[in-house]
């Protein structure tokens, strides 16, 4: 996803849209990329400065945190920076002797920073394992610490 700076001589606005791909190098969290489009613009503003902006959406496809189940996970990125902030943060993005922008290596950049620590799809499970029990908070809710009993019993006096 090359694009030449060059053109804003001619015109003041570069508009893009780009399905994207899933680029095995980048990212071993993410799968695939399923109905993920970048679409944006490149413009050069009042100052002279040329400012990139682009919505990038789609669906990764993620490893569940629970079941270890590759699941979808929709993602929404805005971005909106100078080129001159976008060379100081992303190494190799900008090739200065041809003006060229390399957008590829900021989509992915920002695409890392959305994929989720944990994720999962699981809503109700009764997991247990050797000295551990996952259970939600219903279930948490309705046992009594040992160490209370005695209080729950001055409560069932009073009554």
């Amino acid at each position: 996803m090359l694009i030449d700076l060059n053109e804003l001589n001619s015109k003041s606005v570069i508009e893009f849209n780009y399905v994207v791909y899933k680029d095995d190098e980048l990212d071993k969290r993410i799968f695939d990329l399923k109905d993920a489009f970048v679409e944006g613009s490149i413009r050069l503003n009042y100052e002279n400065n040329i400012t990139v902006e682009f919505n990038f959406f789609g669906k990764m496809i993620i490893e569940d945190s629970i079941s270890l189940e590759k699941v979808p996970y929709e993602f929404n990125i805005n971005f909106k920076e100078n080129l001159d902030d976008i060379i100081e943060i992303y190494d190799n993005c900008y090739d200065n002797e041809k003006n060229i922008l390399d957008l590829k290596m900021i989509l992915w950049q920002n695409i890392v920073l959305e994929v989720p620590i944990s994720y999962t799809k699981v809503i109700d499970a009764n997991l247990k394992g050797n000295g551990w029990e996952l259970v939600n908070e219903k279930e948490k809710s309705k046992e009594v610490d040992p160490r209370l009993k005695k209080l729950e019993e001055l409560l069932e006096r009073r009554d």
